[in-house]
């Protein structure tokens, strides 16, 4: 099974603490929706399901309630966070604003080396659209990774921490909301054609037009979840 969701750069899972491994693995049950919003979280059957302790499995979905893909109410236990309107469009404007921060400060600032890795990160999500046996979360993964990479110089790891957070709960709701659309072909491209706009005016050091490109990427998206959320 794999352990690697979040990173399939990354080693062999047995490598890893028994703690990161279960995390990964909730994580990506809870962002693909086989752990449904709402679905109660018994920490008895996941040590079952995931393996661990009692004490693993609970310090994993501490962590997640952390950051808030978990609930938990008084002494009810654990359950999925649920889905609605008004948190997706939380979580939507927080990441603009925190993201459009982000990549001014990174085209005003970035070195030689923050270019170099913005490319590689381009033509990594190029290659992996390519490949005919690419699969959703390997896609994912190199897409977070260039928008990671965008922002990636002169911003603090606060910064990136909660960009990166809040990346995760944007695909979240992509997933679950709109799981034909973000995985055809067409649809793809165009994304990518958008992917080497902005890269190419974060290149150029105009960063005000970067971060214009950049909200308008989002925008496409934000009306599709919001109208399919609306008609649930």
């Amino acid at each position: 099974m794999r352990t690697d969701f979040l990173n399939p750069a990354s080693g062999p899972a047995t490598k890893e603490p028994v703690t990161n491994r279960i995390y990964d693995l909730i994580l990506e049950d809870i962002r693909s929706g086989k752990l449904a919003p709402g679905q109660k979280l018994k920490v008895r059957e996941l040590t079952t399901d995931y393996g661990g302790s009692t004490g693993s499995c609970r310090e994993v979905l501490n962590r997640l309630a952390g950051e808030r893909f978990v609930q938990t109410k008084g002494m009810t236990g654990f359950s999925v966070r649920g889905l609605s309107s008004e948190d997706l469009i939380e979580v939507l404007d927080l990441r603009d604003q925190l993201e459009a921060q982000a990549v001014v400060q990174a085209v005003e600032h970035g070195d030689s080396d923050w270019e170099e890795q913005l490319v590689l990160a381009f033509h990594r999500l190029e290659r992996e659209r390519q490949r005919e046996d690419s699969v959703l979360y390997e896609r994912e993964f190199y897409h977070r990774a260039f928008h990671m990479a965008l922002i990636g110089a002169h911003t603090s790891e606060w910064h990136q921490f909660f960009i990166r957070i809040l990346s995760l709960h944007s695909e979240r709701y992509r997933r679950i909301l709109l799981p034909k659309k973000i995985f055809d072909p067409d649809y793809i491209k165009l994304v990518d054609e958008e992917h080497a706009t902005i890269m190419r005016l974060a290149l150029d050091r105009k960063p005000q037009e970067t971060a214009a490109a950049l909200n308008k990427h989002r925008s496409r998206s934000r009306t599709d979840l919001l109208a399919t959320l609306k008609a649930r």
